[in-house]
This record gives C-alpha cells, sequence and structure tokens, in this order.
C-alpha cells in the first residue's frame, strides 16, 4: 500500500494495483488491489476476499490541475528542477552518482555480489537468454 501511495504522490499520477486474492498456483496472493489518486490518498481498496472486484471514478482532470499549480509539493516536476524556490529555473545538473551510474552502465549496488537470486528461476521462470539493447521498436509490416 505504502509503495503505491508514495508513487502516486510522487509523480503526481493516479496508480492502479490489481491483486488477486488466493492461489496462483505458486504464490498465496493478499488481495487489496486499489487506486490510489494523485495526491497519494486511496480511493478505493480492495480487502480480503476472492474474487473481490474494485471500481473507482478517476480524474484525470484533477491530475493535469495538480501538474499545473502544485508549486511546493515534493513532486515529479521538482525531481528535474531541485530548489526552484532559491534558484531560477532550478538546478539542472544530475549530481546523483546512482543517475550517472545508470547512464553509463555502471550502476551496482554495494551488496551486489551477495545477491543470491538475480532472475526468475527460483520461481519457476525460465534463465533469460537475450540482452537488453535499449527501447525495441515494433518492425513494420510491409516496409
Amino acid at each position: 500500500q505504502i509503495t503505491n501511495q508514495a508513487n502516486a504522490f510522487c509523480n503526481l499520477m493516479q496508480t492502479a494495483s490489481v491483486c488477486m486474492c488466493g492461489s496462483d498456483g505458486t504464490f498465496d496472493s493478499m488481495g487489496e488491489g486499489m487506486f490510489v489518486n494523485f495526491d497519494g490518498v486511496p480511493i478505493a481498496m480492495g480487502s480480503h476476499r476472492p474474487d473481490e472486484i474494485i471500481t473507482a471514478e478517476l480524474r484525470p482532470d484533477l491530475v493535469r490541475e495538480a501538474r499545473q499549480h502544485w508549486s511546493v509539493e515534493n513532486n515529479i516536476y521538482q525531481f528535474g528542477h531541485r530548489g526552484y524556490v532559491a534558484v531560477k529555473g532550478g538546478a539542472q545538473d544530475c549530481p546523483y552518482t546512482y543517475m550517472q551510474d545508470m547512464v553509463e552502465g555502471n550502476y551496482r549496488l554495494p551488496w551486489e555480489d551477495e545477491v543470491i537470486h538475480t532472475d526468475g528461476t527460483s520461481c519457476g521462470f525460465p534463465a533469460p537468454t537475450r540482452q537488453y539493447k535499449g527501447e525495441e521498436l515494433p518492425t513494420q509490416v510491409g516496409s
């Protein structure tokens, strides 16, 4: 729940989480699907009942309004314009080493060599064989 709320608020967006209640044959799931508004407040939350369906009214117009008018909340605009209250336009540099590492393809956790499960094989998924090549655009038929 807290992850859904934080993601909605930090990105100024509404989120929907679909969660089955019961077993899929491998995992037991708690259910608790939810819709969260752009301000991090849950709009609708499921319970632990099997086959429960929840619905919510989502208002994209309110999201657009918040994106235009919210000023000092910690949101996605501020992520790219740090300190804009003190510096005109905000700082536009990239001071976070994890970002620089990701861009350069060198991102590693301090405990990375100790991580045991680095793919889905422990849960029955086949080991991946293809390498990441960046965004893959669909091929056009007849071109």
